[in-house]
């Protein structure tokens, strides 16, 4: 059979692609039928439990955030995802708590999903109540104030937008709240 494979293209090629198949079967299909989880919001995903709960569901202020994230091209430079990396967890943890890696079920109600694939900026991902509004009206009107060396563009007109403004940090404060993992859920007033 190996001999074959060594004098006949064909065979070679229908051999790889039989392999090809079946790994992605096993990679892909399989997982999702084994774990039914993931296709489930956390348990702890209960929209009415309000900003110390999981804000799964988005309202409508926080639907047009999430808007301005998009058109503001936001995610072109930040992932919304914490990897299976120690230092991600480390990195993006709160109080000496690590960060909980992303699954699956955390983004059941995101359409588009967000999760981006350059991290010129930080992880957005667990950012969700970390920092209040006057240190989110800083940072988008000069992100060097607070972050030396940043080469985050300002936003000047979104801080000054009344209604823009607003909406974009009530979607950043839902950021990693599928999950109730920090020890502090909100940041020290």
């Amino acid at each position: 059979m190996l001999r074959k494979a060594d004098t006949s293209a064909v065979w070679a090629i229908v051999a790889s692609l039989v392999l090809f198949f079946i790994g992605g079967l096993l990679t892909t299909v399989v997982p999702p039928m084994v774990d039914k989880s993931w296709g489930k919001p956390f348990a702890n995903s209960d929209p009415s439990q309000g900003p110390t709960g999981a804000l799964v569901k988005l309202n409508d202020l926080q639907m047009q955030g999430r808007a301005i994230y998009v058109r503001e091209g936001c995610w072109y430079c930040h992932t919304q995802q914490i990897r299976t990396l120690l230092a991600d967890t480390k990195r993006y943890g709160w109080k000496g708590v690590d960060a909980p890696i992303s699954t699956p079920d955390e983004f059941v109600y995101d359409t588009p999903h967000m999760f981006g694939t350059k991290r010129t900026g930080p992880d957005l991902a667990r950012v969700g109540g970390r920092y209040d509004t006057q240190w989110h009206r800083t940072h988008f009107r000069n992100p060097r104030d607070l972050v030396k060396g940043s080469i985050m563009p300002a936003f000047p007109w979104i801080v000054n937008d009344p209604k823009e403004f607003p909406a974009l940090v009530a979607y950043m404060q839902t950021l990693g709240r599928a999950k109730n993992w920090r020890p502090a859920n909100d940041y020290e007033k």
